[in-house]
């Protein structure tokens, strides 16, 4: 049974007598998790329950494919030589 509050979705599950849940197909093809994956339970100080998906080693690669990386370069005299770390330079000048 499913039940709208806001944006979210509630659903309805029984404990079995094993203590396991299903977790309904909708649920599993939004978050895109199917037999193996490992999933993570935050229980929290009023009894709820977060259930999420446990990040896996691909997530974490595509998640960091797109940072930059080089070796940085400095000049004689300690500062970050920008012509050979232009995007070391670039992050370590963002807060002045």
């Amino acid at each position: 049974m499913i039940e709208k509050r806001g944006a979210q979705k509630v659903f309805n599950v029984k404990l079995s007598t094993k203590g396991q849940i299903v977790i309904p197909a909708e649920i599993r093809k939004m978050i895109d998790v199917s037999s193996g994956t490992t999933l993570q339970i935050t229980v929290g100080d009023d009894a709820t329950l977060i259930i999420r998906k446990k990040p896996t080693a691909l997530d974490w690669s595509n998640l960091i494919a797109g940072i930059p990386n080089e070796v940085v370069s400095y000049n004689e005299d300690g500062t970050v030589n920008a012509s050979k770390s232009p995007h070391f330079a670039e992050w370590m000048s963002e807060d002045e």
